[in-house]
Formats: structure tokens, sequence, C-alpha cells
């Protein structure tokens, strides 16, 4: 529907706060959030190894929740694009900014 519900996003930045009451304020399960995988943790560099956290929860950068109000967000003060559709986020940028052709491709 034009609402989103039935409607299931991916989208791959740099995590989510998932705890944020406009995104459901949970993750996993029957959440607005409900599934994702963090692809480098807080510490990746591009050089180093990633070592992934187990939820892709962003607490650096507030990108990828931005991005997620955009398109599914819904609280009294804004309602995103689809606000009834499901996310899953894929993080492949740490606290460090940075990101890698590779860790992006194993994220698509």
């Amino acid at each position: 529907g034009s609402d989103g519900d039935g409607v299931r996003v991916g989208i791959i930045d740099s995590g989510v706060d998932y705890n944020h009451p406009a995104l459901g304020g949970c993750f996993g399960g029957s959440c607005k959030i409900g599934w994702g995988y963090d692809f480098v943790g807080d510490e990746y560099t591009g050089f180093n190894e990633p070592v992934p956290k187990e939820t892709p929860l962003d607490t650096c950068h507030g990108h990828g929740t931005h991005v997620a109000g955009i398109i599914a967000g819904d609280s009294h003060n804004f309602t995103g694009i689809v606000p009834r559709a499901r996310l899953g986020i894929y993080r492949v940028i740490g606290c460090k900014n940075v990101a890698s052709v590779n860790v992006f491709v194993a994220a698509m």
C-alpha cells in the first residue's frame, strides 16, 4: 500500500539508532527495524579487519538513522515516505567514517 504496509526496505549505511521512538524503539522480530547486520564494527579503518557488533546499532554518526527516518519514520512531528514499511539495516561505515568497496559488496 501507499503507507508501506507489507513493504521491506534494505538500507546500506552507517547503521541505525533502532532505539529511536520514530523508528519503533526496538530491533528484530516484529519491530520496524526487523533485521540487519553490522559488517564493520566501530573501529573499522578500511585497513584493519572488521570486528562486527551483534546488531547494526549506530552510536557514531546518525546518517543511517536519518535515512531510515526519511523512509519509514513515524512520530507526531513527521512521517516518512512509507511509515509502515519494515527495514533491514546493513552497517558498512564504522565510527572512523570509512568504508570499503569489499564491505559494500558483501552487504549487497
